[in-house]
């Protein structure tokens, strides 16, 4: 057999490294994973996302931390050492789902309505058989396709049983099929019986758009290319990652940091439940394009 000899270090090659750069190295990757795994875990349902955006700060200064600790860190001979397993299967999946977080915050629910959403789900929001009272107008009949069932709109004073005692609701544009509604007859509506509020809503149709980017109806949509995206990173940097990743080197990671940097500013509008003159959204969908730019820039340059 033919046994490889390990490589002798090339001469004058030196890389700088000491426990300071480890610690905060890896604590910007963990605290950046950490942020994009609250949000995906739905830790803060609906903005502000204060540990998500806690994590995502504390990654910005451990960065900072890094970039000192590595101009400072004494120079050791040889090359850099390989990478290892762990960070390039980090940095593979990191990328890509936050990706994933940065375009999914784009349909986040607003504050208000995820407070709405907190306060229906605590009155037990559901759907509901009750009473109708009287008819407040008259049945206007729909007009659907001949091959569609006839349907009447009217407005209807419902007997609603809340926690606090029964309550008569006016309810417009309550929908009935084939007949038009009676008083004491019977119809479904959505309402939460727990809810003090004397405007708690009292709906026909009481779907809600789910809160937290993993309530999105967009996460199983966008979940297969994350997947098929992680998968391919790790291949990739399995079979080649760039020698300057791990060890600082100003004119790699300075401008990969500012990109990164650039992202969560553009996230911050809506995590924070800022409204921004509507520009929160096409921020956040912008700040998609940010992680994987970071990856690009480093993978180029190193």
């Amino acid at each position: 057999m033919v046994e490889l000899e390990k490589a002798v270090p090339m001469a004058g090659t030196t890389h700088r490294r000491s426990v300071w750069t480890t610690l905060t190295g890896w604590g910007t990757l963990l605290s950046a994973a950490g942020s994009v795994g609250f949000a995906l875990w739905g830790v803060g349902p609906y903005p502000p996302l204060v540990a998500e955006t806690g994590l995502a700060a504390l990654a910005v200064v451990l960065a900072a931390a890094w970039v000192v600790a590595s101009r400072r860190a004494p120079h050791r001979a040889g090359r850099s050492p390989d990478t290892g397993a762990g960070l390039r299967w980090l940095v593979a999946w990191l990328v890509p789902l936050a990706t994933l977080v940065c375009f999914d915050l784009g349909f986040m629910v607003s504050p208000e309505y995820g407070r709405e959403t907190e306060r229906l789900e605590a009155g037990r929001f559901g759907s509901y058989s009750v009473t109708v009272v009287r008819l407040a107008g008259d049945p206007v009949r729909g007009h659907n396709a001949s091959d569609e069932p006839v349907y009447f709109e009217t407005d209807l004073v419902l007997s609603l049983r809340y926690d606090s005692g029964p309550r008569e609701v006016t309810v417009p544009g309550m929908y009935t099929r084939h007949e038009p509604p009676k008083a004491g007859g019977r119809i479904d509506v959505h309402y939460a019986p727990g809810d003090p509020r004397p405007d708690s809503p009292v709906l026909e149709d009481g779907r809600r758009w789910g809160t937290g980017v993993i309530g999105s109806r967009l996460l199983l949509v966008t979940l297969l290319p994350v997947l098929m995206a992680g998968s391919l990173l790790t291949g990739l940097l399995r079979y080649e990652m760039p020698g300057d990743f791990r060890r600082f080197a100003p004119s790699v990671h300075l401008p990969a940091l500012g990109i990164a940097l650039l992202g969560l500013c553009l996230l911050l509008p809506t995590a924070l439940g800022w409204q921004a003159g509507g520009l929160a959204r096409p921020a956040a969908f912008l700040a998609c394009v940010t992680p994987g730019a970071a990856l690009a820039w480093i993978w180029r340059t190193a």
